[in-house]
């Protein structure tokens, strides 16, 4: 981080996020062998079961194929992704709120799956998916570094809108009323 924002953010960064980062990290590093050793034992009770019917050779048992297969290729999908949203939800959980402190009392929101942050009449809505991993493998500090650094680049330009935001809850067209005439 070269920033001067970014450099005194350093120690905000060490005490406030770092510790939960490893928590989360250990967490994530556990996650994969255990996905692996529940495709591991389900590969032998399919295989098991696959004997089992071809010993047995009851017509009726072979109907249980497609569930097998449908759980089997769940298994297989859940190694193959990336880490979910779990782990981006529980990175804004750790990440956003000291972030938002230090970068001046902004506020986050997550609406329609989107990040939002505001301050008074700015709004600024980051065109990236925040503390999105890659892969099982990538370590998360890294990743969460160089989205901090971004974000703190992009609340730090916020400018002022060029028009009036209009208050919460009004619609769009509503803000010229023509005024009533009663008879």
């Amino acid at each position: 981080m070269t920033d001067p924002a970014e450099t005194d953010f350093n120690p905000v960064f060490a005490t406030e996020i770092v510790p939960r980062l490893d928590m989360l990290e250990q967490a994530r590093r556990h996650e994969l062998p255990r996905l692996r050793r529940r495709a591991t034992a389900f590969a032998a009770l399919t295989v098991a079961w696959l004997a089992a019917l071809l010993t047995i050779s009851i017509p009726l048992l072979w109907l249980t194929i497609v569930p097998l297969g449908a759980i089997g290729l769940f298994i297989v999908l859940q190694l193959r992704a990336p880490p979910g949203r779990d782990y981006a939800q529980a990175l804004r959980a750790i990440v956003l709120p000291p972030l938002c402190a230090f970068a001046g009392g902004w506020r986050h929101e997550r609406l329609d799956n989107r990040d939002i942050f505001r301050k008074g009449d700015l709004r600024v809505e980051p065109d990236w998916p925040l503390f999105s991993l890659p892969d099982w493998r990538t370590p998360i500090p890294p990743i969460v570094r160089t989205d901090i650094s971004r974000l703190l680049a992009l609340l730090a330009s916020a400018q002022p809108p060029a028009y009036p935001v209009p208050p919460r809850g009004s619609k769009p067209g509503n803000s010229h009323k023509e005024p009533q005439v009663t008879k």
